[in-house]
C-alpha cells in the first residue's frame, strides 16, 4: 500500500548538534540523512513529500525537485512546523506520513507497518520503551488521515511538541495505534553522539550486505564503507580501509591497510597498499603502493605498477607503464610500456598556468628527469638520468640535458684544509 504523501519536519535549529548545517544534511555513511529518508519512503508515497525547511532552504537546495517545500520562518515549535506542512496536503481522508527529519535508519518495512495500522485505526505511530525507565517514547514516525491530521494540528499551540498533536487526535476521538520497535533499531540524530551511533549502525548493516555479496573483511569493525560503494566478489579488505562516495571496487582485489578511496573506480585483480585516491580510475591488474596519492582526473590503464611515494594528478597512464617510486606526474598523457625512473618530476606549472606533458609508448625516463611542460617525448625515446628536458625529444632519441662532469684530482684534501683553517 501507499500513503498519499508525507511531511518531513526538518526546520529545527538542532542546537545540540552545535552546527550551522541543518541536522537533515549531516551525513551518515557518506549519505545525508534526508537522502536516506527519501530513499526509503520513495515507494511508500504517491506524491512527492513536503519538507518543512528553514528560511535559508539549504535542504531544498540539496533535494531539489524530489520534494515540495514549506518554510518555517522561526523555529517556534514542532506543531507550528506541522501546521505549515499541512498547507500543502490534499483534501480528504488519504493517509499521510509524518516524520521528523533526523531519522537516517528509517526502514521501509517500518513505514509499511505504520501505514497498515493507520489504515485500520485512522492513526498510528512507532514507539519504543526506554531501557532504563520502561517509559514509552515516540520514534518520530506517524501516519494518519489527512483531514484528521489537519484538525488535530489546528488544535495545537505553535510551540507544542508532536506529543500534543497526538493528544489532540485523542481529543477528537482517535487513539493513535502504537507500534513497538526496539530503541536501537531507529535512533534519532539529536547530537554528535547519536550521529556517531547511527554511523556505526549503518556501517554494520553495509558491512553485512557486502559479506552476503562475497566480500572478505579481515577486521570489519575497522573498515568504513559508504552507502553507495560497490565491491566485487572475492575482494579482500584489510583492516583500516575507508571506501567513500561512489567508489567501485572490482572482483578479486586486495585492498590493504591504510587505503582511503573516494569516488574512485578500481578494476578487477588489483592490489592496493596505503593508497589515497580521489576521483581516480584504475584498470585491471594494477599494483599500487605503499604511499600513493592519486588525485582527481587520474586514469591508470590495465597492468600498471605504481610504487611507493608516487603522486599522480589529472593524468592518463597507458597500459603496462611503471611508475616505480618517488615521482610526481601531473597533467600528463603517458603511453604504454613506459618506465618512469626514480625521482622523475613532470613540471606542469610555470607560476601562472598549468601545461601538459606527452610521453609516447615504450619511453625510458632516466632517474631524476624533469620534464618541463609543455613538452613531448616521442615513442621509444630515452632521457639520461638527471636531465631537465625543456624541448621536445624525437622518437627513438636519447636526450641529455645536464652539465658535463668535471673531476678535479686531489681537490678534496685541499678543500678539507681550507675548511679547517
Amino acid at each position: 500500500m501507499k500513503a498519499e504523501t508525507a511531511i518531513i519536519l526538518a526546520a529545527g535549529r538542532g542546537s545540540r548538534m552545535h552546527s550551522e548545517t541543518p541536522t537533515a544534511l549531516h551525513a551518515v555513511a557518506g549519505r545525508p540523512i534526508i537522502d536516506w529518508m527519501l530513499g526509503e519512503m520513495e515507494s511508500c508515497i504517491k506524491m512527492p513529500p513536503v519538507i518543512v525547511d528553514r528560511p535559508g532552504q539549504e535542504i531544498a537546495a540539496h533535494v531539489g525537485e524530489r520534494a515540495r517545500y514549506a518554510v518555517q520562518p522561526e523555529p517556534i515549535g514542532e506543531a507550528d512546523a506541522l501546521q505549515r506542512g499541512c498547507g500543502l496536503l490534499p483534501e480528504g481522508d488519504a493517509l499521510v506520513l509524518v516524520l521528523c527529519g533526523n531519522l537516517p535508519l528509517v526502514d521501509q518495512a517500518y513505514l509499511e507497518a505504520v501505514m497498515q495500522a493507520a489504515q485500520r485505526d485512522r492513526a498510528a505511530m512507532l514507539t519504543y520503551a526506554d531501557e532504563d525507565t520502561a517509559e514509552m517514547h515516540a520514534c518520530g514516525i506517524y501516519c494518519c488521515e489527512a483531514a484528521l491530521l489537519k484538525q488535530a494540528a489546528q488544535r495545537c499551540a505553535p510551540e507544542d511538541p508532536l506529543e500534543e498533536w497526538v493528544n489532540a487526535m485523542r481529543a477528537l476521538g482517535v487513539e493513535a495505534h502504537a507500534l513497538m520497535v526496539a530503541e536501537t533499531s531507529m535512533p534519532a540524530v539529536v547530537d554528535r553522539r547519536t550521529l556517531s551511533l547511527c554511523e556505526s549502525l549503518a556501517n554494520a548493516a553495509i558491512v553485512q550486505r557486502h559479506f552476503e555479496n562475497g566480500v572478505t573483511m579481515l577486521d570489519p569493525a575497522s573498515v568504513s564503507i559508504g552507502a553507495d560503494v560497490l565491491i566485487g566478489q572475492d575482494t579482500v579488505l584489510w583492516p583500516n580501509v575507508v571506501l567513500a562516495g561512489k567508489t567501485e571496487i572490482g572482483a578479486k582485489c586486495v585492498i590493504k591497510g591504510g587505503c582511503q578511496l573516494t569516488d574512485t573506480r578500481v578494476g578487477d585483480g588489483c592490489t592496493l597498499t596505503y593508497v589515497v585516491a580521489n576521483q581516480a580510475e584504475l584498470g585491471a591488474g594494477i599494483t599500487a603502493g605503499p604511499f600513493v596519492n592519486l588525485r582527481p582526473g587520474t586514469r591508470i590503464a590495465d597492468g600498471c605498477k605504481i610504487g611507493d611515494f608516487v603522486e599522480v594528478k589529472n593524468s592518463n597512464v597507458g597500459q603496462g607503464t611503471k611508475l616505480p617510486h618517488l615521482s610526481y606526474i601531473g597533467d600528463a598523457d603517458i603511453g604504454s610500456g613506459v618506465n618512469v625512473g626514480c625521482g622523475c618530476v613532470f613540471v606542469n606549472y610555470d607560476g601562472y598556468a598549468k601545461h601538459r606533458t606527452t610521453v609516447g609508448d615504450n619511453v625510458f625516463l632516466g632517474c631524476q628527469t624533469n620534464l618541463v611542460a609543455p613538452v613531448t617525448v616521442g615513442d621509444g625515446a630515452y632521457t639520461a638520468a638527471g636531465s631537465t628536458i625543456t624541448h621536445d625529444v624525437p622518437p627513438g632519441a636519447m636526450a641529455f640535458a645536464r652539465a658535463r662532469q668535471n673531476n678535479k684530482e686531489g681537490y678534496v684534501e685541499k678543500f678539507r684544509s681550507l675548511k679547517k683553517k
